[in-house]
C-alpha cells in the first residue's frame, strides 16, 4: 500500500468500513459461493497453513489448548464426539461374522440424533436404572490412577453379538453396562423366573 493510499484510508476509514459492511450484507450469498470456490481451489494450501498455525499455537498456548479440550469434551456434544470415535475404533478392530452385523450408523449426525431422541424421552436419566447420567472427562488429577466415572453415559448394545446400529444401541450408565455384561438374555430370563417364583410379581418393585 502506497503512502497516498494509507493517508486516504486513514482519512476515510469510517466511510470505507461502512461501505464494505453494506456490500457484504447485500452480497452475502455471492460472497459465500466465491469463498466456497476459493476454498476448494486452494484446499491443500489452506490445510497446510492451518496445520502450521495450530502447531505454533499449541506450542505458544498449551494451557489454553488444554482448557479448550477439557471444556469441549465435558460438554454434551464433545462427549458424544469422543463416544463416536470410540465405537469407530471398535468397529475397526472387531471381525463381524455376518453382513447384518456390520450395519451401523452412517455418520456422527445419525449417531447424535439417536441420543437426542432418547434424551427427549428419558432426559439425562438412565433408561434402565433412573440414575442421572453425566459427561465427565479428564477428572483424574495428574499422577492419580485413571478411573471411570460410573454415572457417565456409555454406548450399550442390547444384543452384544450385534453391531452398533439404531435398533441395537441404547445409552446407559457405565455402571449398568458393566453389571449387565456378565448376564446374557437367557441368564436374565432364568433369574427373573426364579425371583418371581420366590417373591411373586412384587419382585419388579424391589430394589
Amino acid at each position: 500500500m502506497s503512502d497516498w493510499s494509507k493517508k486516504y484510508y486513514l482519512k476515510n476509514k469510517a466511510k470505507i468500513l461502512a461501505e464494505g459492511k453494506k456490500y457484504r450484507l447485500e452480497n452475502k450469498e455471492v460472497l459465500k459461493e466465491k469463498r466456497k470456490i476459493y476454498d476448494l481451489k486452494n484446499r491443500e494450501r489452506i490445510l497446510k497453513w492451518q496445520r502450521k498455525y495450530m502447531e505454533e499455537y499449541r506450542k505458544k498456548e498449551p494451557n489454553k489448548i488444554k482448557k479448550f479440550q477439557h471444556d469441549y469434551y465435558n460438554s454434551e456434544r464433545g462427549y458424544f464426539v469422543a463416544l463416536w470415535s470410540t465405537i469407530n475404533r471398535l468397529n475397526g478392530r472387531k471381525k463381524w461374522k455376518t453382513v447384518e452385523e456390520k450395519n451401523s450408523f452412517k455418520d456422527f449426525d445419525e449417531f447424535y440424533n439417536h441420543w437426542l431422541k432418547q434424551k427427549s424421552i428419558y432426559g439425562m436419566k438412565c433408561p434402565a436404572t433412573g440414575v442421572e447420567m453425566t459427561t465427565k472427562r479428564f477428572f483424574n488429577k495428574p499422577g492419580e490412577r485413571k478411573t471411570k466415572c460410573m454415572t457417565n453415559i456409555s454406548v450399550d448394545r442390547i444384543l452384544s453379538s450385534k453391531n452398533y446400529c439404531p435398533q441395537n444401541l441404547i445409552f446407559t450408565t457405565w455402571q449398568y453396562n458393566c453389571d449387565k455384561g456378565v448376564l446374557s438374555p437367557k441368564g436374565a430370563r432364568f433369574f427373573l423366573k426364579i425371583a418371581e417364583e420366590r417373591y411373586g410379581k412384587k419382585v419388579y418393585e424391589m430394589e
